[in-house]
C-alpha cells in the first residue's frame, strides 16, 4: 500500500546558464501556481512547497510527493490529473479546518 502523501514539492530552480536544463525554464512556475491554486480551491489536505532543485534537471519539471515518488516531465496539462490523485489519496480539509480555533481569535 502506498503511503498517503503529506506534502508536494515542486522544483522551481532556474540555472544561471540558459543553455542548461532547469525546471523553471520548462514551465515549473506556472505548474506550481496551478497546483497551489488547485489545492486551495479543492481544499485538498496536503502541504505545498516550492523547492529549489530536486536533482532531476534533465527530466523536469519535477514534482515530488512526500513520502512517495517523483513525477518527472510534468506539464501544465497534467495538473488536473495530479490534483485528482491528490484529492483521492489525501482527502479534503473539513470546514472546521478553514479557520483558526475561536480561542485563538480572542485577544
Amino acid at each position: 500500500m502506498t503511503p498517503r502523501p503529506k506534502k508536494i514539492l515542486i522544483c522551481v530552480n532556474r540555472r544561471f546558464k540558459t543553455s542548461e536544463a532547469s525546471c523553471a525554464a520548462c514551465g515549473s512556475l506556472a505548474i506550481a501556481e496551478a497546483i497551489e491554486a488547485g489545492i486551495r480551491d479543492r481544499r485538498i489536505d496536503i502541504a505545498f512547497d516550492r523547492f529549489v532543485c530536486l536533482g532531476q534537471c534533465q527530466k523536469g519539471p519535477t514534482v515530488k510527493l512526500v513520502p512517495s515518488d517523483f513525477i518527472l516531465g510534468t506539464s501544465i496539462n497534467m495538473v488536473d490529473g495530479i490534483l485528482d490523485e491528490l484529492e483521492v489519496a489525501g482527502g479534503t480539509k473539513k470546514d472546521s479546518d478553514a479557520e483558526p480555533p475561536a480561542h485563538l481569535l480572542r485577544s
